[in-house]
């Protein structure tokens, strides 16, 4: 056999075998061979890092979920390298929202002890017969509104994400729609604010799934202008 044929065979295998790939798959594998290899070999420079997370994060906006739920795993452990502790808890929360599988869990349960959010702190200072869920989600909603005051929008993003989530441990999410449907709409702002528009959509649909009002609908109206 000729090299000629050899390479047009080991060519056609290539193909058959890359084929059954989404390109996006294909995409993340190769931005996540280049992170390990960097890190492995502690070669990670600033202007490279903040190229690979602006890499996962494009791709992160991908329809499939397999995708998707990598890219945010790397994009959590890359915040937490740049100490970024809220970025990374907000971006494992969404990994985990899709796909409970234990390594993300185990990366979300780390970061919300380095976290020590503040809602955790303020509701454990209640006294017990305070604890419920009014008491919480008001709580928590004001901390959050402190955070969006000043300005700290990725802190606010990150700390409705843990309240939805201590709510939704606490109650069926029938019991507290009208509650998390603000919380959603309150995202939704949150992610516009940061003109990140595919997440402000989804979570006022979210928002508006759960107790549509004439607030919320209108909020979606705008969000579908930008």
């Amino acid at each position: 056999m000729t090299y000629k044929y050899y390479y047009i065979i080991i060519g056609s295998i290539l193909i058959i075998l890359t084929g059954c790939k989404d390109s996006n798959e294909i995409k993340l594998e190769s931005i996540i061979d280049e992170f390990e290899y960097l890190k492995n070999n502690n070669l990670i420079e600033e202007q490279k890092l903040q190229t690979l997370k602006a890499q996962f994060e494009d791709i992160s906006h991908t329809t499939t979920e397999k995708v998707q739920v990598s890219a945010l795993y790397y994009l959590s452990e890359i915040s937490t390298m740049e100490n970024k502790l809220d970025e990374a808890y907000h971006f494992i929360n969404q990994a985990y929202e899709i796909n409970h599988a234990d390594s993300i869990y185990q990366q979300l349960h780390q970061l919300k002890q380095k976290l020590n959010p503040v809602i955790d702190t303020t509701i454990s200072e209640l006294p017990k017969n305070d604890l419920d869920l009014k008491n919480i989600f008001e709580i928590g909603r004001n901390e959050i509104k402190a955070l969006y005051k000043n300005k700290n929008y990725s802190g606010a993003i990150s700390q409705t994400h843990v309240l939805i989530t201590m709510m939704k441990s606490l109650a069926e999410e029938i019991k507290i729609k009208i509650e998390l449907s603000q919380l959603y709409q309150d995202l939704a702002i949150f992610y516009s604010q940061q003109d990140k528009v595919t997440e402000a959509k989804k979570f006022i649909e979210q928002a508006i799934i759960l107790n549509a009002t004439s607030e919320n609908l209108e909020i979606q109206k705008l969000i579908n202008k930008k």
